[in-house]
């Protein structure tokens, strides 16, 4: 867990609502940063330890995105533009004007969207283990990660964890559902080109480690920061 949380609440988003927890204050000046978690997860297992340092100086906003955790999905959809969408739904609705972007893994591809998408209201963004693209080598390597017959015989701690996290809003099984959507989405988006990221005025922190088998063999990370003007690596 992160903590104690100043707030949590249902906000409501354009076509449903998001769990979300708020830590620390609002600070002059300061924009709150928002943190996106990655696939299968939610906020406060992403999180848990980055929280309690960042909310010491700063509001610090912690959805869980839409069919995660406690956040309902009622549709049943997963799609990094509509996950896009709501975190700048939730922006609006707590209204503040900007906020300082942090997403990791899925998380991070959902952060590229709204920097994309909703400019006006990223101050900056770290984008964490995130692609712009689908490479060849994402997808030979998803569907045999995320298929949910091979997690269960061969990963029953990453099955348990899901279980744990999404079972009591969404049901023991979820997690089956949640594996197909996750790697739908995953080998469908984000497919931006290098002339679509060169329009980015927003300031960013691209972070890969080199032990990412996702993101390091096929250059993610290094696409990324070459692409987007000014961007850190």
């Amino acid at each position: 867990m992160v903590g104690e949380a100043s707030a949590k609440s249902f906000v409501p988003t354009r076509n449903g609502s998001l769990w979300v927890q708020q830590f620390g204050e609002t600070a002059p000046g300061i924009p709150p940063v928002l943190l996106i978690h990655g696939s299968t997860i939610d906020g406060s297992t992403d999180w848990a330890h980055v929280v309690p340092r960042l909310s010491t100086t700063r509001q610090v906003i912690v959805p869980d995105c839409r069919g995660h955790g406690r956040s309902p999905n009622p549709e049943c959809t997963y799609s990094f533009a509509e996950m896009a969408d709501d975190m700048a739904a939730i922006i609006e609705a707590l209204g503040v004007s900007e906020v300082h972007v942090v997403g990791h893994s899925n998380g991070g591809n959902v952060a590229l969207v709204m920097v994309m998408s909703s400019p006006r209201l990223v101050r900056s963004a770290v984008l964490q283990a995130a692609n712009a693209q689908v490479t060849d080598h994402l997808s030979q390597r998803e569907p045999g990660k995320f298929d949910p017959d091979r997690v269960a015989r061969d990963s029953p701690e990453w099955r348990d964890e899901m279980i744990a996290i999404h079972g009591a809003t969404h049901g023991a099984e979820y997690w089956r559902t949640l594996l197909e959507l996750t790697v739908a989405e995953t080998l469908s988006e984000p497919r931006y080109t290098q002339d679509d990221l060169a329009l980015v005025r927003t300031p960013v922190l691209v972070v890969e480690g080199q032990a990412d088998e996702v993101n390091a063999p096929a250059g993610h990370g290094t696409f990324l920061a070459d692409s987007i003007p000014g961007a850190e690596w």
